[in-house]
């Protein structure tokens, strides 16, 4: 009878043995940890990497590749229909606003042109849609831009005066000050 009570006392001293490895484990591990956290992994061929640095004008945000593209294609439109482009700053209660969504193939020929957005005036429409048409061909798109269906899509609008003449938003002049 007295073999049971000495098991049982082995079995908890296992037991016991057992917890105080795991323990003292734990502890070498937390040490450790703790150690790497303060020291950083410290390398001594190893440099911290400088924090890097834009340098883009205040208060604009770097052109994604489409706005890229889409100031190229403006500065086409531009040229080719010089004529009907507002010299200076477009005034400051403009005529009308017009935005056409248009596609684009590899080549840089406008594909489709559709109405994105207008205030009604049918005669600033047809002007904005003749002027891009005539543009025609655009900068050809880096193959970065172009979708599955070998196409790019842009979005560009057109900023008229009262006299009919426009200049596209992205590359416009900033507008007059209204006083």
């Amino acid at each position: 009878m007295n073999t049971q009570p000495s098991q049982r006392r082995c079995a908890r001293h296992v037991r016991h043995m057992r917890h105080a490895r795991c323990a003292a484990f734990t502890g070498w591990f937390a040490i450790i940890s703790g150690m790497l956290l303060v020291t950083g992994c410290a390398n001594p061929d190893f440099e911290p990497k400088k924090p890097l640095v834009l340098n883009f004008p205040l208060g604009q945000p770097p052109l994604s590749g489409l706005d890229q593209y889409k100031v190229a294609a403006a500065q086409r439109v531009t040229e080719v229909n010089a004529r009907e482009i507002t010299p200076g700053n477009p005034q400051p209660m403009l005529r009308s606003v017009v935005s056409l969504e248009y596609w684009v193939d590899r080549g840089g020929n406008v594909t489709r042109v559709a109405l994105y957005r207008s205030n009604g005036d049918h005669e600033a429409e047809r002007i904005a849609i003749a002027s891009l048409r005539r543009a025609s061909p655009l900068p050809a798109p880096s193959r970065a831009l172009v979708d599955s269906s070998g196409r790019v899509r842009a979005v560009e609008t057109w900023l008229f005066n009262n006299d009919g003449r426009y200049q596209l938003r992205s590359v416009a002049a900033p507008q007059i000050d209204g006083q």
